[in-house]
């Protein structure tokens, strides 16, 4: 009796210590910072923030993002996070914003995307010599690691 105890217990240690029963982290929130550099962003110009997987799905949003961003400023936006996204779903995404300009605008930024998961890691990613206008108002950037060779 006390062998097939012992026979037991390995056998749920084993199972319940696998990788298959491993919990992958979960996206918890997500902030963008931006530094707008040579022109501001107008009044009534409106921003759009996503976050989403490498199949395109959204798992973060800020929308409506509205106000004067003067040049040599600094905004940040906190993403609303939609589900539980987990980390390898993400890692492999995109940053997605888009500018709904209510006139001519062009503005010029730099920013940082910050995205914390259940395990208390983070994803930073920066993007510098950013520019969207009345004409060109939409740009994706990749969160993947640029490959070295």
């Amino acid at each position: 009796m006390k062998t097939i105890m012992y026979c037991l217990a390995l056998v749920a240690l084993a199972v319940f210590t696998s990788a298959a029963f491993a919990q992958e982290p979960t996206l918890t929130s997500v902030e963008a910072k931006f530094d707008t550099t040579t022109d501001n962003k107008d009044q009534q110009t409106k921003l759009d923030v996503y976050v989403k997987t490498n199949d395109g799905h959204e798992v973060a949003k800020s929308e409506g993002n509205e106000g004067r961003w003067n040049k040599n400023s600094t905004h940040t936006l906190t993403l609303q996070v939609e589900g539980s996204p987990r980390k390898g779903e993400v890692a492999n995404g995109s940053v997605t914003l888009t500018l709904h300009p209510q006139r001519r605008n062009k503005w010029k930024f730099n920013y940082k995307v910050t995205l914390k998961f259940s395990d208390d890691t983070f994803i930073t990613k920066e993007y510098d010599g950013c520019y969207l206008t009345d004409h060109d108002p939409a740009r994706t950037d990749s969160l993947a690691e640029e490959k070295r060779q």
